[in-house]
């Protein structure tokens, strides 16, 4: 007997009417306070404490935010005179519509001349008006394949494609209108596609936030659905009552109501990663409901008193559910003590919502249970399944008779995990969770193909002295930097003043395209002064988008391929080493930076927290099952059976080839703490047996009997519930969910048979592992 918690449950049963109505008062006010707003800006996602970041909010300071252009390539015969008077409209159309603050392609592109008459240069558009028929557009085509500066940016001559850069206002992206201003911008190229027989393709990052934001939309209603579809399915199967599904449905409702009140009163916002918490606490908190309702049909049919089962349900299997609900809450809320935002609020909510479920179904399954009658023969027949009997008994018979089989099986298992786990690598992707079937991956693929590149990468060069870009020298380690990163393959063509300077140069002598060099030493000076009497840097939105206002940073632009974690870094280890090579430390500051290198680099993050957790929470629990054990041998033979399944699903995902990424290692973190429940039912009833002086082979088979349907049911449960996360679009969720399903269902025959296995070959010291408490 245990007068705390008998206490606890005559409490409970005595004052049910206030505890009810406290309970809907909570309710209410969870619901008043829901959080469903879903989150808009792109730092919430992928904000890193990496000293890195402040050269990318450096970049951002005197360029933007380069995450805010999508990038549109149309395939043709873009030299046609009505083609390209459409596209010249198109512009026009697009430039006017809300959010949008610019677009370049080749309809807005300048040429320059050399103006002895100012000893300067004019800025001129490459066309003062439409072309009326096909020899004006013949010559209008000449000048622009005569200007090497637009080559490999805005077209590629030899794909018959150009390319559109639409940028958006930076504000407008981080609300809900990105949505409305995005597609506003798509619609009008595709129908300008659709009326010359090709195709629109579209890239970048406003496209990939505004796909995330839709699909999350739509899966944080899926998700929850088919949890609560697939969990009222599996309930009705097990115990064949209206009664014993309802009531756990409202269980978990009311737990998504504080789940989601949580997400509310913390001022978090719902995000890919937050918003599998609904459906994820539908999940966990049904074995709560279950271990409950079995025991309480278990207690009656032995004392045929319905208050008197009751009271016994919440005393004996009490602690137990507290430690279980613990370790399930200690793995989520681990992640609050991580340093990435996104994995703090889904930690310290999840690791709430897991608290919140135990109380909720502690207080709830006995009260609603006690104004209902009793069970009848036909609600408790659950218990007596033929199968159910046939499997418990069969496992029970492997472990005695057999259990050097099943250390064998292990050991092999543990052995050709380990293979498997050093075959697993941990990269990522940007456009890692899209389907791979999907238009925004094959648009980028695409683009990628033409232009090698829709990503953005950046160097940020600080001369440290005003007017510094404009020295000659500055040109020179600029062009030699551009000639190194011409040499990487994953890299689009760069842009940069020294580009600018070899237009200067172009038209200075007469815009031949054989002129598109660097000035020499003698030719500088003669064309910085024209150049310093041209409009070009008051006007040329490009070239302000190269330079701050005092000439003092400039930047190196180009685009990369989504070549993942490991080949970016890879990459930007040998930019860095060109650029320790071109540039000297003692006249300027250089970054390598850019959204895509910030975003992979998070990543990487991610999943060293994500480890660092899942060390932490194994500390934590095996801290907790020493509270409730009391002993080093028991705490090793708990965490043993769950640590194989952990190990044999890292094998699975390196034999398969499946990418430890932040979606995957979060698995590790999630299913340990749940895993460890079913360790704690069976070793708790073994606790009990061997106190009231069973032999350690008696103690198995009584826990076999009186554990073994509940670690079923939960399983089942558990693996069926976590397989709905299989339904999401983003491959991410989708191995949330099959992983997790997987390392579950290891988990239960591990603690089926290697457990108990276990317990038969080291605990042979009668009570002494068990002391009183």
């Amino acid at each position: 007997m245990n007068p705390g918690w008998q206490a606890i449950a005559r409490f409970i049963i005595r004052r049910r009417i206030p505890i009810l109505i406290l309970l809907g008062f909570a309710t209410v006010f969870m619901w008043i306070n829901r959080g469903t707003e879903l989150v808009q800006q792109m730092q919430n996602v992928i904000l890193t404490d990496d000293p890195e970041l402040d050269d990318y909010f450096k970049y951002q300071d005197y360029f933007g935010d380069d995450a805010n252009v999508m990038v549109a390539t149309i395939e043709g015969d873009i030299f046609r005179y009505d083609m390209f008077s459409d596209l010249y409209r198109l512009t026009d159309e697009l430039n006017a519509q809300e959010g949008i603050t610019g677009t370049i392609n080749l309809t807005r592109i300048y040429d320059l001349f050399r103006d002895d008459s100012i000893e300067g240069f004019r800025l001129e558009p490459i066309m003062h008006k439409l072309p009326s028929n096909q020899e004006e557009m013949d010559t209008i085509a000449r000048r622009i394949k005569n200007l090497p500066f637009y080559k490999g940016l805005l077209f590629n001559e030899e794909a018959q494609t150009i390319l559109l850069a639409v940028s958006f206002d930076a504000d407008l992206l981080n609300t809900d209108a990105k949505i409305k201003i995005v597609r506003q911008a798509e619609a009008p190229i595709e129908a300008f596609a659709n009326k010359y027989n090709t195709e629109a393709r579209f890239a970048g990052l406003p496209v990939l936030r505004v796909n995330m934001h839709e699909t999350v939309r739509k899966e944080l209603m899926l998700f929850l659905v088919l949890a609560l579809i697939v969990t009222a399915i599996t309930l009705a199967l097990f115990f064949r009552s209206i009664s014993t599904v309802i009531f756990p449905m409202i269980v978990v409702g009311i737990v998504i109501i504080f789940s989601m009140g949580l997400i509310g009163l913390f001022d978090y916002k719902m995000s890919l990663i937050t918003g599998v918490i609904p459906a994820l606490v539908t999940v966990i908190s049904i074995p709560n409901c279950v271990y409950l309702i079995t025991k309480y049909h278990i207690e009656f049919r032995r004392t045929k008193n319905k208050l008197k089962s009751l009271i016994l349900v919440i005393e004996r299997i009490g602690i137990v559910t507290v430690m279980t609900n613990a370790t399930t809450a200690v793995g989520l809320g681990v992640l609050a003590f991580t340093d990435i935002q996104p994995l703090k609020e889904f930690g310290i909510v999840a690791g709430l919502s897991v608290v919140s479920a135990f109380f909720i179904s502690l207080l709830l399954i006995p009260i609603v249970l006690s104004f209902l009658p009793p069970p009848t023969p036909s609600q408790t027949r659950h218990l007596d399944r033929r199968t159910l009997e046939i499997v418990i008994r069969f496992l029970d018979r492997v472990v005695h008779r057999h259990r050097w089989v099943v250390y064998t099986i292990s050991l092999f298992l543990t052995a050709f995990s380990a293979w498997g786990l050093l075959k697993v690598v941990p990269v990522a992707y940007i456009v890692d969770d899209v389907p791979r079937d999907s238009k925004l991956l094959t648009d980028l693929k695409y683009i990628e193909d033409r232009f090698n590149g829709a990503l953005p990468f950046e160097i940020l060069i600080d001369t440290q002295k005003k007017r510094g870009v404009l020295k000659r020298k500055t040109f020179e380690d600029i062009a030699e930097m551009q000639d190194s990163l011409a040499k990487y393959n994953d890299l689009s063509r760069s842009v940069s003043v020294a580009d600018l300077a070899r237009f200067f140069r172009q038209s200075f002598f007469g815009g031949h395209p054989d002129e598109y060099d660097l000035p020499t030493r003698n030719e500088f000076n003669f064309i910085a002064n024209y150049a310093r009497k041209t409009d070009f840097f008051n006007t040329g939105a490009l070239s302000k988008n190269l330079a701050d206002s005092t000439m003092q940073v400039t930047r190196i632009s180009a685009s990369v391929r989504d070549i993942g974690s490991l080949e970016m870094e890879k990459l930007v280890e040998a930019v860095r080493k060109d650029v320790e090579a071109v540039f000297d430390p003692e006249r300027y500051d250089v970054a390598v930076t850019g959204t895509t290198q910030i975003f992979i680099k998070a990543n990487d993050e991610l999943i060293e927290n994500l480890l660092k957790s899942l060390v932490i929470a194994f500390f934590i629990i095996a801290m907790i099952m020493g509270a409730l054990f009391k002993s080093g041998k028991m705490i090793a033979i708990s965490l043993v059976p769950n640590l194989l399944p952990l190990l044999m699903v890292a094998g699975i995902m390196g034999f398969t080839g499946i990418a430890l990424k932040p979606s995957t290692a979060l698995v590790f973190g999630v299913a340990f703490g749940i895993a460890v429940d079913d360790s704690i039912h069976f070793l708790a009833r073994y606790r009990l047996a061997r106190k009231l002086g069973d032999t350690v082979s008696i103690a198995i088979s009584n826990s076999f009997q009186d554990t073994g349907v509940s670690m079923i049911y939960t399983s089942v449960i558990l693996f069926f519930g976590f397989v709905c996360f299989t339904a999401s679009d983003f491959g991410g969720t989708q191995a949330l969910g099959l992983l997790t399903s997987m390392t579950l269902g290891i988990a239960m025959f591990s603690n089926l048979l290697l457990l108990p296995s276990l317990l038969l070959t080291f605990d042979r010291d009668d009570h002494k592992e068990f002391p009183d408490e």
